[in-house]
């Protein structure tokens, strides 16, 4: 057995890879730079987990997504695999002990966000660690053309002067060819293995549904399949959270699911969805990265993306068993006009950035010259009140400041409370005996999370509430008393958004937002509107579009909604007539009918119309011919 296949069977249980992982993880063991395009399920964590593994030394994996990264970060550990990530809000003592342990050899993996790449400390201390390869997760944020561009993966080059030999391989899930050779060219992928799967889905079924009222249709279809697992997207919490009430108060098991949800409730809601508990999840784009649940049978879109690329990755969800499945999108025509607006929202003035900075700076209390690479909780409501700032052209600002270079800005998204102490065993002993009252919180401590003395621990203020009887509150105030008395060091839990500066703060007058750039960037957003909009209003093969869109070619699908009309045309009403009849005298639904004659549903119940006015009859028991 070879040691890529010893360890995927000593660390995930497997005896062996797909058919496109193999290659890849041969090419990357033997130190090769490569370019893995693999779509959403193909498994692309494995692709360099398992050489992560295989080489020596610890794997620096960069990616902008904190989510994705907690969630890789967990499952590892779960493994027995030493893995540990470095994501905004961590205080500085937090970071260099982690990098600490991964310069003395004492992780496996550390991942990491592309800004905080270019502090100093991380550089000082990445020169130093016995580094076996470098991971660009998400590889289509380098360029400009990507759905999701970021200027600090621009930067990621500069890492490789100081490991030379050391291996990259940069893996996305949707890329078009203009993206790829970018990841190439930014990248400086030298002698590169490209890997690219093909993106066809052939047990997936696409269809585009013109609806005056997507709720309704939304609810019927759940009802209709009621023992398959399903995925609502929506664009916002506020759509989920209607969807979600809406599916709830017709009897339909759901739950919500967002990037501000703390962590007790994403697992709970998680575990549910994945032990079939719940058996649909209504979500905004935050659900869904690094979740494989291979038996999804459907994923509807309440609301559509602005970008092909994001939706085949959420459409992708669906059907990664091989079995059938369906990727239905819902639209009406105020939907066309509200992403057209969106659009223009996206791109608010250059000066109305610039006033947007200035008083982000003065609200964050950053004076001119500080800043750099520090992190501040932003209440954006709280923000956008006291400067009397729109909220909407403020949000986008910050996006448009982040593409930049000015700043990173993370959408609100949970984080915990981390505590460790920063005394040793002597001196915490001597500490109480002198003060009783901390006796309890600081035993349990000590009892509860071995190696606190060393590492940051995320604690659970419930349980130990529980344990100790006390209210949050007042294990709050003791844990901010032993702050003080300089016991412990506290990051305290946050859902609210954050910012940290990428560079020192500028004179009002020097903070640049180039005119060229982002006049390109907005016609780059404006053509993937069009090419999205194309997709869901045009008579093209669903299938198709999306290959062609990706530059590749395949043939028509003829399962989805403009591929069965087209046959439709051609079909001899008395025939369908005859296998209708024949199928519903089995007391099958319309539905069924038309999954079992692979027909639209409007073409079916236009036959069933044509057939009542034939003078057939229709029972709670099927259709019969009168004699």
């Amino acid at each position: 057995m070879s040691k890529s296949l010893e360890i995927l069977s000593k660390y995930w249980g497997f005896e062996q890879f797909r058919p496109a992982q193999e290659p890849i993880i041969q090419d990357v063991i033997n130190g090769f730079d490569t370019l893995a395009l693999l779509p959403t399920g193909g498994g692309k964590s494995i692709c360099f987990q398992v050489p992560g593994l295989a080489r020596e030394g610890v794997t620096i994996v960069i990616s902008p997504l904190i989510a994705l990264m907690q969630d890789q970060v967990e499952n590892l550990k779960k493994r027995g695999i030493r893995a540990a990530c470095i994501v905004s809000g961590m205080s500085y003592r937090e970071i260099d002990l982690i990098l600490d342990n991964a310069r003395f050899g004492g992780l496996d993996f550390l991942y990491t966000s592309p800004e905080r790449t270019q502090s100093k400390l991380f550089i000082e201390r990445f020169k130093l660690m016995p580094v076996g390869l470098i991971v660009v997760d998400e590889a289509h944020c380098i360029s400009e053309w990507g759905h999701d561009f970021r200027p600090s993966f621009l930067q990621i080059n500069t890492l490789r002067t100081y490991h030379p030999t050391v291996p990259m391989i940069a893996v996305t899930a949707t890329a078009t060819a203009h993206v790829k050779q970018d990841i190439i060219d930014q990248l400086e992928l030298k002698n590169v293995r490209i890997h690219e799967a093909s993106f066809e889905r052939k047990n997936l079924t696409y269809t585009t549904y013109n609806t005056d009222n997507k709720l309704n249709t939304i609810i019927k279809y759940c009802k209709t399949h009621p023992d398959q697992t399903g995925i609502v997207y929506c664009q916002t919490r506020k759509s989920v959270k209607d969807v979600t009430r809406a599916l709830i108060n017709s009897g339909i098991q759901a739950a919500a699911f967002h990037g501000g949800l703390n962590n007790s409730d994403r697992k709970l809601i998680l575990e549910n969805w994945l032990n079939d508990r719940t058996r649909i999840i209504v979500a905004t784009n935050a659900f869904g990265m690094g979740i494989d649940k291979p038996d999804v049978r459907y994923v509807l879109h309440f609301e559509f993306p602005s970008s092909l690329e994001a939706y085949f990755q959420e459409a992708g969800r669906a059907g990664r068993d091989g079995e059938p499945a369906k990727a239905i999108a819902l639209w009406t025509e105020q939907d066309l006009k509200l992403h057209q607006q969106s659009l223009e929202d996206h791109f608010p003035p250059i000066e109305t950035i610039k006033h947007c900075y200035r008083a982000l700076c003065s609200y964050l209390k950053v004076a001119i010259g500080s800043g750099n690479d520090e992190t501040y909780p932003l209440d954006l409501r709280k923000f956008t009140s006291t400067y009397d700032l729109d909220p909407t052209a403020t949000f986008y600002s910050l996006k448009l400041l982040e593409m930049n270079g000015t700043l990173s800005f993370s959408e609100s998204f949970y984080n915990p409370t981390k505590i460790k102490y920063i005394v040793g065993n002597k001196e915490l002993y001597n500490f109480q005996i002198a003060h009783q009252k901390f006796l309890p919180l600081t035993t349990l401590l000590s009892r509860s999370y071995p190696g606190i003395f060393d590492y940051f621990f995320e604690i659970h203020e419930k349980e130990l509430c529980q344990r100790l009887k006390i209210t949050e509150s007042q294990l709050k105030n003791q844990l901010k008393e032993l702050e003080t008395f300089g016991i412990i060091d506290v990051n305290w839990s946050t859902d609210l958004p954050t910012v940290t500066f990428l560079h020192e703060r500028l004179p009002d007058d020097y903070l640049s937002v180039s005119s060229d750039v982002y006049a390109s960037r907005k016609k780059n957003a404006s053509d993937k509107l069009a090419s999205t909009l194309a997709f869901l209003t045009e008579e093209k093969c669903r299938s198709l579009a999306l290959l062609e869109y990706f530059g590749q070619t395949g043939p028509r699908c003829g399962v989805c909604d403009h591929c069965l009309r087209k046959q439709e045309k051609e079909i001899d009403e008395g025939i369908v007539k005859e296998k209708l009849l024949n199928f519903l005298i089995s007391s099958h639904s319309l539905e069924d009918c038309t999954e079992h004659l692979q027909l639209s549903s409007m073409f079916t119940k236009n036959v069933l119309k044509s057939m009542v006015l034939e003078e057939s009859v229709i029972t709670q028991n099927g259709l019969y011919r009168k004699k």
